[in-house]
């Protein structure tokens, strides 16, 4: 009887674990596609498309931290991140960085010591939101491969997720970092990276760099930042109790849920190409080791 009941919980546990499959697969179907199509328009599309998802992060931030839905920092967060993507869109990267650290430094100045800790937490949402967001924006620019180093980016981000996810509902195992994420396994870890990995080199090859070891590095990097942007989204979460960053998604929960490594991804490829090439970020990235 007792065996009986173990086979049972054991076959209850796992239809649970699958029980979201299908709703998480049409909420991301019909975001794929629509991002796809908006970030194949054009830079200024893709622009305003990345600027309004970084209002609704700011917004999504403020409930996390806030547990507001509206406050004078929320207004604080929008206008320094809606600002700096019109400036990185105009070619103004530098003065778009400095926009990110002049609202929320004004803020903090204007404090009391008392709530330091915990506004500078609060403002910590501005260069956490804009960074990544503006990277995506100046990525795009790229007169020469603004579109694929885009498509690059996705194909690497949305591969470690969904192979993370089925990896781990797959194989379980020992978990990654349980005080931090407690659903999270090695297993989904190692899954997700690898296929970001084997996503990005077969993207590159498809436009013609067939420089297996650098553009296998590169993508194994942006895979990895892409996890860690998760975890680094679940720290914050759990610190503050809670699960999702909203019910925007059906599946998923909030924006935040979706593109947490997209936005480390992000970063880590545009601060590549800075350092490397900034005229040329598609060349770098997507070519990376060609002759």
């Amino acid at each position: 009887m007792n065996q009986q009941n173990s086979e049972q919980d054991k076959s209850n546990g796992s239809n649970k674990n699958w029980s979201d499959l299908g709703q998480r697969l049409v909420s991301a179907v019909i975001l794929a596609a629509l991002v796809l199509t908006i970030t194949y328009i054009g830079a200024l599309p893709f622009a305003l498309l990345i600027a309004l998802g970084g209002g609704i992060l700011c917004w999504e931030w403020a409930k996390i931290v806030r547990k507001t839905d509206f406050d004078e920092m929320l207004v604080v967060h929008v206008i320094s991140v809606l600002v700096s993507c019109g400036l990185v869109y105009m070619e103004q990267v530098s003065v778009a960085l400095l926009v990110l650290l002049i609202g929320p430094a004004i803020k903090f100045l204007q404090s009391r010591d008392k709530e330091a800790i915990e506004l500078g937490a609060s403002l910590l949402g501005v260069p956490y939101i804009g960074l990544p967001v503006i990277a995506m924006i100046w990525l795009r620019s790229d007169m020469e491969y603004g579109f694929q180093l885009i498509i690059y980016l996705f194909v690497i981000v949305w591969s470690v997720d969904i192979f993370a996810y089925l990896s781990g509902r797959s194989f379980g195992g020992p978990k990654l970092a349980p005080s931090i994420s407690p659903k999270k396994t090695w297993s989904g870890f190692i899954g997700g990276v690898s296929a970001g990995m084997i996503a990005g080199v077969l993207f590159s090859q498809y436009l013609g760099n067939d420089k297996l070891l650098p553009i296998a590095i590169m993508a194994l990097a942006i895979g990895i930042f892409s996890q860690m942007g998760d975890l680094f989204e679940s720290v914050f979460k759990r610190h503050y109790n809670v699960k999702d960053a909203s019910n925007l998604i059906p599946g998923h929960g909030g924006l935040f849920d979706r593109v947490d490594g997209l936005l480390f991804a992000a970063l880590l490829a545009a601060l590549i190409a800075l350092l490397v090439d900034p005229a040329h970020p598609g060349r770098v990235l997507l070519f990376w080791g060609a002759a």
